[in-house]
């Protein structure tokens, strides 16, 4: 291995480069990825709870303590609990965009590298055959055989080197796009689920104050004709 690596030359250590970026920021991406998982359905289970039963302060400090993006963008909407289901909606559309660049962070770096592998493999194969002809007495047909193997090896490798570390790291690349899009639309979800639980529960909220008020007015118009008879 440490002859292969040698005669590919310098060219094999700008493409070990870019593939030692694409893992640095697998492993960044898939550490985040893992910190921000939180169960979407039953955190927004226990938002409708609480916010049905008017606590709204409790909701807040409970997106306020989650991780990831999701609580954020709820967090956004929570702090604004009095304002239309429109406006609400606005605000839970404005955050969710701002999270997005944080999600889709430095995954196009390794769609770069995935890219810029091969080529560089390619193009260290050109020169190997360039300066391998640029050599004297080439062309006349005076090239050692040992010679023009060792150059066809190091354009070989070359190529082969950038093609074989750019395939896992284009893999990698598109599973972590699809796991980005994923957790966008998770995120934009769970922002427009927590409007309109909001909404409902104010409207609810509303709802039951207007029953509890409406059988007292008969009441009152009663006691009202009561002492109007007890003067006459």
């Amino acid at each position: 291995m440490r002859e292969m690596i040698v005669a590919m030359g310098p060219m094999f250590w700008l493409i070990l480069f870019f593939a030692t970026l694409a893992l640095a920021v697998l492993a960044e991406r898939l550490f985040y990825f893992h910190r921000i998982n939180i169960n979407s359905g039953e955190f927004l289970r226990g938002l409708s709870a609480l916010l049905r039963s008017g606590q709204y302060d409790e909701c807040l400090h409970e997106a306020r303590q989650l991780p990831g993006p999701m609580a954020r963008v709820v967090e956004a909407v929570l702090s604004r609990p009095r304002l239309s289901r429109q406006e609400l909606r606005e605000i839970a559309l404005e955050a969710s965009e701002v999270e997005v660049y944080r999600i889709e962070r430095n995954v196009r770096t390794l769609l770069v590298c995935a890219t810029v592998m091969p080529l560089l493999g390619v193009l260290g194969t050109l020169l190997s055959l360039v300066s391998f002809y640029e050599q004297p007495g080439v062309t006349d047909g005076a090239a050692a055989a040992p010679v023009v193997a060792a150059t066809l090896q190091q354009a070989l490798l070359l190529s082969a080197a950038g093609i074989a570390l750019a395939i896992p790291a284009y893999l990698f690349y598109m599973y972590l796009a699809s796991r980005a899009r994923k957790l966008i639309n998770s995120v934009e979800r769970a922002g427009l689920e927590c409007v309109h639980i909001i909404a409902d529960a104010r409207d609810e909220a509303m709802a039951r104050k207007a029953m509890e008020e409406s059988p007292a007015a008969p009441c009152c118009r009663v006691q009202e004709g009561a002492d109007e008879l007890e003067k006459a």
